[in-house]
């Protein structure tokens, strides 16, 4: 019995480890397949992502190399991921699971239009694209990585360009200042002369004993004489307005300094030192003539008192003929007493007269040739016309006025650096029209497009006319500033306009005045080869960004006649330097550093725009803001343990509890790489 008992113990006992053992690897292997099922799901997962994500749209994609998921609503997301996960979760095999589309929920997701999205996408792309497809600029063959060096330079020139701008319009310091002036002086001199010759006219009349002449001619010396003091009082006005524009300019240029390189500072210091001169010279002419009014009140003062004198005798002698008259005195006897008597008057008071010191101004005058002047003016004018249709070659229609842009609905952000900002440019000119693409294979964007909408992000305006003509004005002020210190640095130049201002438009020996007009006609002259430069520009010709001897076109005689050269035919050379591109593209850069967020959220909306009208597919309902650029997606997954059995627990009286599971697993898609 004690035997046999014993052999009965080892066997329930090796049962009962048996048990045991099979419990602990069948639990360790379903520990296992649990794991492994959930790799397995966060692989159905991922891949339902991918699938979903593959759905992108194909228009943007086509059109300007974007991907985006376009979306209605999260059922949609919801269905289209059930339908793409449904065959893991119905494959027989060791993790059996059942995801329905109200298990998937959405904790972030990133629309194309938000934060920097979009630049995101373009920076993934254009890389390729250049390494492919090497950029042209000025003329040459570049490198995407060689944008921000070819760049740089321009955009310090456009950045000095604006600055010049600024400083030389902001307070109007040119030609109308110092002309007022002279205008001063001359009529000064003139009032002078005018008061000698007068005085002289009056000895004259009292030589004569002409009472009535002189005094003719005396209230006209006290009228000319009050009429210096009131233009002395003008030169002070406007010197002491002169004086202080040029205080302040000074002010400003220490401002813009920042922005200048060394030929903008000598240019502007050049033309500061000129006015610097004339009123510093201005201050001593000032002391000479300020001194007339005082002049003035003496000599009006004693021509008054001669007047009366000359009165008050006229007076006594008409009254003594008139007595003697009466009296029936020897009328002969008596004239000649009284002729005695009024020619020793007149001789005392001619005596008087003539010891009256005139005003007398000795300095330098300046005569304007006023005609050669306002043909001058005449070319600054331009620059307030329409210079569009000035400027677009013959031939070329204008741009339409029609309304066809409005600002941007999209808040995207950027933030760039410099390389990436040059990037963005060049991707602006591959994939948006602009003035001067043709439809040559590659230059022509994909989307069909034909408005100037390079412009547009430039400029942000309503029509193609407005984006357009503010482009030329932007283009115009680059070359002024430009052509102006070209001028001002280069001596023969410098040399030519100093003759070209004796020799037409000021007649002075005052070496000051004509420095002064020097940089009034250098102005003009720069302004004028400006016009010619834009004009050339929009006849896809090309213009550098700093003139030489060879690329300067515009003699200092033809602004005489500029306005005929201007409308006549444009010859269309080979030119080197920056091609009308080239400048939109230095432009892109420029803004871009300072408002790249403006320009994303302008090419959004063209995309937007064009996708509705202009490409091969259009889609009238298209809207960017339902394009996902990513996802992020969390699963409710129910599953249940596989090597599991309730009898054994349910007999030795374990509840055994629910052999069903649920667990939740996250996935993200991004477009953009995240490994990067």
């Amino acid at each position: 019995m004690i035997k046999r008992k014993s052999s009965a113990s080892i066997t329930v006992f090796l049962s009962l480890s048996f048990v045991l053992i099979a419990a602990l690897i069948l639990t360790i292997t379903e520990s296992a397949r649990t794991i492994a099922q959930r790799y397995y799901m966060q692989t159905a997962l991922n891949s339902a992502m991918e699938s979903l994500f593959s759905e992108f749209h194909r228009p943007l994609w086509e059109n300007y190399r974007i991907y985006a998921l376009e979306y209605r609503d999260d059922a949609l997301l919801q269905e289209e991921l059930e339908t793409f996960i449904k065959p893991y979760s119905e494959a027989q095999n060791l993790f059996p699971a059942k995801v329905v589309k109200d298990d998937f929920s959405f904790s972030g997701r990133g629309s194309l239009v938000e934060q920097n999205h979009f630049e995101e996408e373009v920076l993934e792309y254009i890389p390729a694209l250049l390494t492919k497809d090497a950029l042209e600029f000025i003329g040459q063959k570049q490198s995407g990585t060689d944008i921000p060096s070819l760049l740089e330079e321009v955009s310090k020139k456009e950045k000095e360009a604006d600055s010049i701008q600024r400083l030389r319009k902001k307070y109007v310091l040119n030609h109308y200042d110092v002309e007022y002036l002279e205008d001063c002086i001359n009529d000064i001199d003139q009032c002078c002369k005018n008061s000698s010759t007068l005085h002289s006219q009056s000895l004259s009349d009292l030589h004569s004993k002409d009472a009535s002449g002189f005094f003719w001619h005396s209230s006209s010396l006290r009228s000319t004489l009050e009429q210096l003091k009131s233009t002395v009082q003008r030169y002070d006005a406007r010197a002491e307005i002169l004086k202080e524009k040029i205080a302040e300019l000074r002010q400003d240029f220490e401002l813009e300094k920042v922005n200048l390189e060394e030929d903008g500072i000598r240019a502007i210091e050049s033309e500061l030192q000129s006015y610097d001169e004339y009123v510093n010279e201005g201050g001593k002419v000032r002391q000479m003539i300020d001194l007339f009014p005082a002049e003035c009140d003496s000599l009006g003062s004693s021509i008054q008192n001669i007047e009366e004198t000359v009165q008050n005798f006229e007076d006594y002698i008409s009254e003594e003929r008139e007595r003697r008259r009466n009296e029936d005195d020897d009328e002969e006897e008596d004239e000649d007493d009284l002729q005695a008597e009024i020619d020793a008057f007149y001789r005392s008071i001619a005596g008087e007269w003539q010891n009256l010191k005139m005003p007398v101004y000795g300095g330098s005058v300046t005569k304007i040739n006023k005609k050669n002047k306002k043909i001058l003016e005449s070319i600054q004018e331009l620059g307030k016309k329409k210079l569009l249709e000035l400027l677009l070659p013959k031939g070329r229609e204008c741009p339409s006025t029609t309304e066809c842009y409005t600002d941007s609905p999209f808040t995207a952000g950027s933030v760039a650096n410099p390389l990436q900002v040059g990037l963005l440019g060049e991707y602006s000119l591959r994939y948006f029209h602009s003035y001067h693409k043709e439809d040559n294979g590659n230059t022509i964007p994909f989307s069909n497009a034909e408005g100037l909408e390079v412009e547009y992000l430039l400029h942000g305006k309503k029509s193609d006319y407005e984006n357009l003509a503010a482009q030329v004005t932007a283009l115009l002020a680059v070359r002024e500033a430009m052509n102006f210190i070209h001028i001002v640095c280069d001596t023969e130049k410098r040399q030519e306009v100093e003759n070209f201002v004796t020799g037409f438009l000021a007649a002075t020996a005052n070496p000051i005045v004509i420095a002064v007009f020097s940089i009034f006609v250098i102005g003009i002259w720069a302004f004028a080869q400006a016009l010619l430069d834009v004009k050339h520009l929009l006849n896809d010709e090309r213009v550098p960004l700093m003139h030489g001897e060879d690329s300067w076109d515009l003699g200092l005689s033809m602004l005489l006649d500029f306005s005929s050269l201007l409308s006549g035919e444009d010859e269309k050379k080979e030119r080197q330097g920056f091609s009308y591109t080239d400048y939109l593209r230095a432009f892109l850069f420029t803004k871009g550093l300072l408002h790249q967020d403006k320009i994303n959220n302008a090419m959004l909306y063209c995309m937007e725009k064009n996708i509705r009208t202009t490409v091969s597919e259009k889609e009238a309902s298209f809207q960017m803001k339902q394009c996902l650029y990513y996802l992020s997606t969390d699963a409710g997954i129910e599953s249940r343990h596989s090597l599991y059995h309730r009898g054994f627990l349910d007999m030795i009286g374990v509840n055994p509890g629910d052999s069903r599971y649920r667990f939740t697993l996250h996935s993200d898609y991004k477009y953009k790489n995240l490994s990067h």
